[in-house]
């Protein structure tokens, strides 16, 4: 005998009354006791025809319980206000819990019917989801019509293929993939490969070359925004729409990771979110299976099939890299337009090697003869670009090339480069500026250091330490140091890092590069103060923030709150007051540093603040200092 439907039995039962119900996840997450977020679950019950709810409160467990909704079912209807009858039927999802039901409530005259939806149910749970994130929710996967939980699973477990497969480390951001077959949807037929820079990982779609040029090359980057497109996004099961959460918690659905639970939308212009059918929804399985699949060499090819096993059988994916497949002289043309963002500087250098070779062809008596001669064949003209003579000339010239290059295009330049010349230490350092991955970045600008001191020699580095920099041919090799030294840095090998930072400032003390500016910090953390102190001494007239703070970090971690210690932090307070900011509250800080700042301004104060702050938590009584000598009145 059971109690709840004993209850129920000595209530009267109201004909054709339908309640649904049963059990549902909180819409919201709670960290577990072993950090591992989880939704707790309720018991709630809704009369289709009063509209009346009860629900109970949420329990703090990871498992549903089937006795837990008996018990709310029967609350329900010994509530005198709430109801005081028990239904004809109830329906719910859960077929696991309508057989368990089903046994139990037969006694009591009570039907127990299992339905895919409860429109007024899930209702209640959607306005509350609303209610709770305080904006409407995305609609989950299985909401398109058709879409099902055995197609759900295939394209997961492409999902977990493709992530696995981490088809960002060949492909860039910038690699347009054109669809040539199967089709589909003009919306999905371009596409790139997100993930290169570390950060958001899936796919981006295009449905014309010119609408992926006009974001990449920001002409008009607001016509994006107001056409449709479609997503597919890898992300924590905490960013998912709740439907696909008790997806894949429910159904045991396949994922790579717990920051790969993958989910597609069509962004509308309204704002509005659409989900895939079933046709989108095999080809996106499909799409991901065949990069999964796709290797090095058919990458380079430019066009590559693949043969993959879908959810609807085997389907055959043609992939290609428009851009590879251009001539190399219509890409050549292309460069003469006028692109989006800001042009490298190095692509400078290239004109200041053709001057520079312009003037090493003849012989000058005087400084009057070669400056008449520079204003007449440089000042205002095209510089002619004469031909490289050595195989490090000419992969130097591929490098300057590859600047301007995007792209798989851009690595077949620089893997054309070492081909030529092993020695380009500039060829491997864009390799590394290409790469996420730290280690592997280090290790390439480890190899443009090596290249570099070949290319240079050793008599070289003798003559001309003191003024490096201004020689053009060494840049390359100072660029694979400084890149190498702050890789080691990021890895927390501080002590080789500092070791190439005094190297490169020794080599040129001018500092072009601002090595002081990441050295000063790293001897800070080293508590290398005596060191810092020369350091701050010989770039005394330094008015940066990042100087100022540095220098009165330092007098205080020396001193104490002396005055000297105030004077110095006065004036990195009027130098720029946006550091102290950040320094005190740096959870505030935003997640990737500007790309450039001037003097005085909140990015320059995020740039410095990043560099300095753990220093200042290191040392003993500077954080309550700096809160004490910076708090308003």
């Amino acid at each position: 005998m059971n109690f709840q439907v004993e209850r129920l039995k000595r209530l009267p039962q109201r004909t054709k009354e339908t309640w649904q119900g049963g059990l549902t996840r909180l819409p919201l997450w709670v960290q577990g006791e072993d950090r591992t977020p989880y939704r707790p679950w309720i018991a709630g019950w809704v009369s289709i025809k009063t509209k009346l709810v009860h629900a109970t409160e949420p329990q703090e467990s990871k498992e549903k319980s089937f006795e837990m909704a008996l018990n709310a079912l029967t609350d329900f209807a010994c509530n005198q206000e709430l109801a005081g009858y028990r239904p004809t039927k109830i329906e719910v999802r859960d077929s696991a819990l309508a057989e368990h039901l089903g046994r139990l409530l037969a006694e009591a005259g009570i039907e127990v019917e299992q339905r895919n939806k409860l429109f007024t149910f899930d209702q209640i749970i959607a306005d509350l989801a609303e209610h709770v994130d305080d904006h409407p929710t995305a609609p989950s996967a299985l909401a398109a019509k058709g879409v099902t939980v055995e197609l759900m699973w295939a394209f997961a477990d492409a999902a977990a293929q493709y992530y696995r497969a981490k088809p960002w480390q060949q492909f860039m951001n910038e690699d347009l993939i054109e669809v040539e077959s199967p089709f589909v949807d003009p919306a999905l037929r371009y596409l790139t490969v997100l993930g290169s820079g570390g950060t958001t990982f899936g796919l981006g779609f295009y449905d014309s070359v010119s609408q992926f040029e006009s974001l990449f090359e920001q002409t008009d980057p607001t016509s994006f925004a107001v056409d449709k497109h479609w997503v597919l996004f890898f992300e924590p099961i905490t960013t998912l729409p709740l439907g696909d959460a008790d997806l894949w918690e429910d159904h045991g659905l396949p994922v790579a990771d717990v920051q790969a639970y993958p989910a597609a939308f069509c962004l509308e212009p309204d704002l509005k979110q659409r989900r895939p059918g079933p046709d989108i929804l095999c080809y996106l399985e499909g799409l991901m299976r065949s990069l999964a699949l796709t290797t090095e060499d058919e990458m380079d090819s430019g066009r590559w099939a693949k043969a993959v096993l879908t959810a609807r059988g085997e389907v055959e994916y043609t992939l290609s890299l428009p851009d590879l497949l251009k001539p190399d002289a219509e890409e050549s043309k292309k460069k003469t337009k006028k692109r989006g963002g800001i042009p490298d500087p190095r692509t400078m250098e290239r004109t200041q090697l053709d001057i520079q070779r312009l003037i090493d062809e003849r012989d000058f008596e005087s400084m009057d003869e070669m400056q008449s001669f520079l204003n007449e064949n440089v000042v205002g003209r095209e510089v002619p670009h004469k031909a490289a003579q050595t195989p490090l000339e000419q992969a130097q010239d591929l490098v300057y090339e590859a600047l301007e290059a995007r792209g798989r295009r851009q690595l077949r330049l620089l893997r054309r480069a070492l081909e030529i010349c092993p020695d380009c230490a500039d060829a491997f350092v864009l390799l590394a500026e290409r790469s996420s991955d730290t280690e592997k970045a280090r290790d390439l600008y480890a190899q443009g250091v090596a290249a570099g001191e070949r290319a240079l020699g050793e008599k070289l580095f003798k003559e001309e330490a003191g003024h490096f920099w201004g020689m053009l041919q060494t840049r390359p090799y100072m660029r694979a140091r400084l890149g190498l030294a702050q890789c080691l840095e990021e890895l927390g090998r501080l002590e080789e890092a500092a070791g190439h930072y005094r190297e490169l400032l020794r080599l040129n003390p001018n500092d072009n590069q601002g090595v002081r500016y990441v050295l000063l910090p790293c001897l800070l953390e080293m508590q290398a103060d005596d060191e810092a102190s020369e350091l701050l001494k010989r770039y005394k007239e330094d008015k940066q923030a990042s100087w100022c703070y540095a220098k009165a970090l330092l007098t205080f971690r020396q001193k104490g709150d002396t005055a000297t210690a105030r004077k110095h932090l006065k004036k990195a307070l009027d130098v720029n007051r946006h550091v102290a900011e950040y320094l005190r509250a740096y959870e505030d800080m935003p997640e990737f540093l500007p790309s450039g700042y001037s003097p005085g301004s909140e990015e320059e104060a995020i740039v410095c603040a990043a560099g300095l702050v753990d220093a200042w938590e290191q040392t003993e009584g500077a954080p309550e200092w700096l809160d004490e000598r910076t708090k308003k009145p």
